[in-house]
């Protein structure tokens, strides 16, 4: 039943509830306490009648308890933000500025009047408020400093020749840090329009000297990111360099010196195997061959989508003619077992054969044929 009539209080009370929000929200508690605590006490007086069904009796005044939190809203909303002004203008007429300074006073009077009616006319536009609120105080101290003027000369019972010397005193007191002649002797407006250049000489120099000091900075700033970044490159290249040389050491560590020779070319990897134990003639693999073939796909491994060629070669005995085929057969054998046993994309592999064309080694020798009777795979890493 309690979690009925809350809802329908909510329900029948939405837009006080809402007014009742906005008031709280601009601190109406505080701003305007007597009032807020009067609304509290009839918003409570009418729920309760919701709650005992007397609903005719507690709607009757809805409008009315609305409208009220609204008048607590904007008038907490004027004391919040205009108070300091009306104070200041409370202030001025007791210590009547108006008397020495009207027209300035009468500005004041109608910025307060365009704040209050700017806040009337929409409770959100709070910072056009304040721009009038504020520009009013300013007003009020220009005025106070009039007067003060005035009861300056008053006192020291300055004659119109002595308040024209104290005004030429005070602008070249204002220029001095400028180094200006003033030129008194010209007529007034001239002496405005020079000190008008001069201070606007220096304002344009300050801008320039800003504005070389931005530059500067900003040239800083770019050397310190270039420098940064540079460094960041530097660190990568050899955080590269280190795992490149691990990865070789790693691939020259898998073969003994009777399997191959691993070679660094730049970025490449030439592995030169001189152990395979193909039969006179033949470019069929032999079983023991299979543990160098698999040491070579765990090599290519280790680079991951470098591409692969492999070369096959021979020694002197025999036509060159038949050298040539059974090195390009040996080849091709070694390209399709990378492939198809090692699983290495086709279009990475090529294969070709050069015969006695290419000996690394004496043919002279039973050694020195040996050597050159291999088949060499190059990792390509470009």
């Amino acid at each position: 039943m309690a979690k009925k009539q809350a809802v329908k209080a909510k329900y029948v009370f939405e837009e006080v509830f809402n007014a009742r929000d906005r008031a709280i929200n601009v601190n109406a508690s505080s701003a305007a306490p007597t009032a807020f605590k009067k609304a509290e006490t009839e918003l409570a007086k009418v729920l309760a009648l919701l709650e005992v069904g007397e609903d005719e009796k507690a709607t009757r005044d809805v409008n009315a308890l609305r409208n009220q939190y609204l008048d607590i809203e904007l008038n907490s909303l004027k004391r919040n933000m205009l108070s300091v002004a009306e104070q200041a203008l409370t202030n001025a007429k007791k210590n009547d500025l108006a008397d020495i300074a009207p027209s300035t006073m009468a500005m004041a009077e109608d910025e307060y009047r365009l704040a209050l009616a700017t806040i009337e006319a929409d409770r959100t536009d709070t910072q056009e408020a304040n721009v009038h609120a504020n520009r009013a105080i300013w007003l009020v101290k220009k005025a106070k400093g009039i007067v003060d003027i005035e009861t300056a000369f008053k006192n020291a019972n300055f004659d119109v020749e002595q308040k024209i010397l104290w005004y030429q005193d005070q602008l070249s007191q204002v220029v001095k840090s400028i180094d200006t002649d003033v030129g008194f002797n010209q007529p007034n407006k001239e002496v405005v329009n020079k000190l008008s250049a001069a201070v606007a000489n220096v304002v344009e120099e300050r801008k320039t000297l800003l504005t070389g000091m931005e530059s500067a900075e900003t040239k800083q700033t770019q050397l310190a990111k270039d420098k940064a970044e540079a460094k960041m490159e530097y660190e990568q290249a050899q955080a590269q360099k280190r795992a490149d040389d691990e990865r070789f050491s790693r691939v020259q560590s898998m073969y003994s010196p009777e399997e191959a020779n691993v070679y660094r070319q730049l970025n490449n990897v030439l592995i030169r195997a001189q152990g395979f134990a193909f039969k006179s003639g033949s470019s069929e693999i032999e079983s023991s061959n299979f543990a160098l073939l698999n040491k070579i796909i765990e090599a290519i491994k280790n680079f991951p989508g470098a591409n692969v060629m492999v070369s096959g070669h021979t020694d002197n005995l025999g036509s060159e003619e038949l050298n040539m085929t059974l090195s390009q057969a040996r080849a091709q054998t070694v390209a399709n077992f990378i492939t198809q046993v090692g699983l290495i994309p086709k279009d990475r592999v090529n294969s070709s054969g050069f015969g006695k064309n290419k000996p690394v080694a004496s043919n002279e020798t039973v050694e020195g044929r040996a050597e050159n009777r291999r088949v060499e795979i190059l990792i390509i890493n470009d």
